[in-house]
């Protein structure tokens, strides 16, 4: 008999990936095989994100960790190739994450007092603050719009497809949404236009 899968399985598998990464910038770069190479791993991160919250409605932290290191990684090799100062990038990540998380939790605490239960999960608070390293606040911001919007869209359509006699589950697992559209949103960022 198979044992259920939990939410820390595969962390080390997840924190070899982020660093195989970032490491790969450095011979790289952030040209099209750094891009490449960071955008393969963020998309096995985010596979397994969605997974897992599809499955149990976690999100597993190593998952959540790597994608922040990869996000770290990325935003400082691009600031250094573009000559900027790696302390003041660091200081723009470290705000970016704080921003993004501390707003995740303040609708979290203000949905809890409100409704009486949770609404947002701990892990989406902290997929926020990696998102927030990742894209930054301002793509933070649109990748937040597009997968509420999304995650809307397959509410109304599971309530639209639902048995007249059945129940249909009333949560999202919003990490699987949230998460694509963080790659997303970084994969627009990243290739460069023209």
């Amino acid at each position: 008999m198979a044992r259920p899968v939990s939410a820390d399985d595969h962390g080390p598998a997840c924190l070899i990936l982020a660093g195989t990464g970032a490491l790969a910038l450095l011979p790289l770069g952030t040209g099209a095989l750094g891009l490449a190479a960071l955008g393969s791993a963020l998309a096995l991160l985010v596979a397994r994100i969605a997974w897992q919250d599809l499955t149990d409605f976690t999100i597993p932290d190593s998952a959540t960790l790597s994608l922040a290191l990869l996000g770290l990684a990325w935003r400082v090799a691009v600031a250094g190739e573009a000559g900027e100062g790696v302390v003041a990038e660091l200081t723009l990540i470290a705000l970016d994450g704080l921003l993004c998380g501390g707003a995740l939790l303040v609708l979290r605490e203000a949905y809890f007092r409100r409704r009486g239960h949770d609404g947002i999960g701990l892990g989406d608070v902290k997929l926020a603050a990696a998102g927030g390293i990742l894209v930054g606040t301002g793509g933070f911001a649109w990748c937040l719009l597009g997968a509420s919007v999304f995650g809307i869209v397959l509410l109304l359509g599971r309530r639209g497809l639902a048995v007249p006699d059945g129940t249909t589950e009333a949560r999202l697992a919003f990490g699987a949404v949230l998460a694509p559209a963080l790659a997303f949103g970084w994969l627009v960022a990243a290739i460069p236009v023209g």
